[in-house]
């Protein structure tokens, strides 16, 4: 270890903002537990149609990492090729403002640790060039997945493998996404470095009581292509026909809640038993879970799954499917896993959960948890990273 703290820069193409303030913030959770043994400044850029000048920026130190935030206003000209001309001079002009004021705030930065290759990747390729600053890259992006598909584009794809191939590591959350990665041709150094579960705000519930109605949760970005939301609801159709001694707790937001809230009033069960809750910050979602029996994931596709090891830590047993991530590390002893798009697997395992949820040691779900995703165990796996990367 260093005498001297480390300074890292988190250069993110997502990250908590007033736009979006859930943007991101498993990418915040991991500069949180590097700042436990580094120097941390996080910059983060992005358009906002409310901004009454070109850029602004926003200063917050936040869990102690210094965060800029800054914004430009959106390009709205009509002509395509000009406003993506524009957008990407904005766009990198806000970053420079942005590198200005951390670097008043640091004098050195040691390695940028950059976060989703494409677009923030260029700065961060820059920086390397021209002033020799190392960076590693962590990933998230399920897009490289090919269940996903979004990756392509030759201009995007020459650009991106580009930015991987200069990184000195690239650190992606679960050996799934690395294989993908790989599949594209990216050839840097691999380590996988998890997602962050804290710990201190998700934890069971001392001395729990038996809900009077079996509590069910999930969260997510109600991204229906990939979460199969609707495939949760018909699966709870077909139980209610059989059991009502349950309900479901829908947590999150997305363009198409309103379809999918629809669907479950087609289907009977808005407001009777599923319930649409929109989007809860962090102290609302741990006491959510830490109320609720087990947690249920029925995607399609998935690169880590940040909720499934916050509802471990919570005390609360799993369903998820095989669809990447997590998946492979769920044992019986945390929970169940069917295939994607099985909704009558998903269907016996739910209803299994519901007799035998209460058999799950506590204990054991938090103990793992802890021992694999805290902030601690994280940060000091970056940090060794890091010391590799300079070296």
């Amino acid at each position: 270890m260093p005498d001297k703290k480390l300074n890292i820069l988190f250069l993110s193409g997502w990250y908590p903002n007033r736009v979006v303030p859930t943007n991101g913030n498993f990418i915040q959770r991991h500069a949180e537990a590097v700042a436990l043994y580094a120097n941390v400044s996080a910059l983060f850029v992005c358009s906002d149609r409310s901004c009454k000048q070109k850029i602004e920026t926003v200063e917050n130190t936040i869990n102690n990492v210094f965060t800029v935030n800054v914004y430009y206003k959106k390009v709205t000209h009509r002509v395509p090729v000009v406003s993506h001309f524009q957008k990407a001079i904005r766009y990198i002009r806000a970053h420079f403002k942005g590198l200005k004021i951390i670097r008043q705030k640091f004098n050195q930065i040691n390695l940028v640790h950059l976060n989703i290759l494409y677009p923030a990747g260029v700065i961060a390729l820059y920086l390397k060039l021209v002033t020799h600053i190392p960076y590693i890259s962590t990933e998230q992006w399920t897009g490289y997945l090919p269940t996903d598909g979004r990756y392509k584009g030759f201009l995007r794809k020459l650009i991106t493998k580009t930015i991987a191939n200069h990184a000195s590591y690239l650190t992606p959350v679960s050996k799934d996404l690395q294989i993908a990665m790989e599949r594209h041709g990216f050839s840097s150094k691999y380590e996988v470095v998890p997602n962050v579960v804290d710990i201190k705000a998700f934890y069971p519930l001392p001395n729990k009581t038996a809900n009077k109605v079996k509590r069910l949760i999930h969260i997510s970005t109600l991204d229906d292509d990939q979460k199969n939301i609707s495939g949760i609801l018909r699966v709870l159709k077909k139980l209610s026909a059989k059991n009502t001694d349950f309900e479901l707790l829908m947590v999150g937001d997305n363009p198409d809640r309103n379809k999918l809230e629809q669907l479950a009033a087609d289907l009977g069960l808005l407001n009777k038993q599923v319930f649409f809750l929109g989007i809860k910050h962090k102290q609302e979602l741990a006491l959510l879970l830490r109320q609720s029996d087990f947690f249920i994931l029925f995607s399609n596709y998935e690169t880590f799954g940040c909720v499934l090891i916050e509802a471990l830590a919570s005390g609360i047993p799993v369903i998820t499917t095989n669809a990447g991530g997590l998946a492979k590390d769920i044992s019986n002893k945390l929970g169940v896993v069917v295939n994607p798009k099985d909704e009558t697997g998903f269907e016996n395992a739910i209803e299994w959960m519901l007799a035998n949820y209460s058999t799950f040691d506590v204990s054991y779900m938090q103990k793992y948890a802890e021992e694999h995703f805290s902030n601690e165990k994280v940060g000091m796996q970056f940090q060794r990273i890091y010391l590799k990367a300079l070296s």
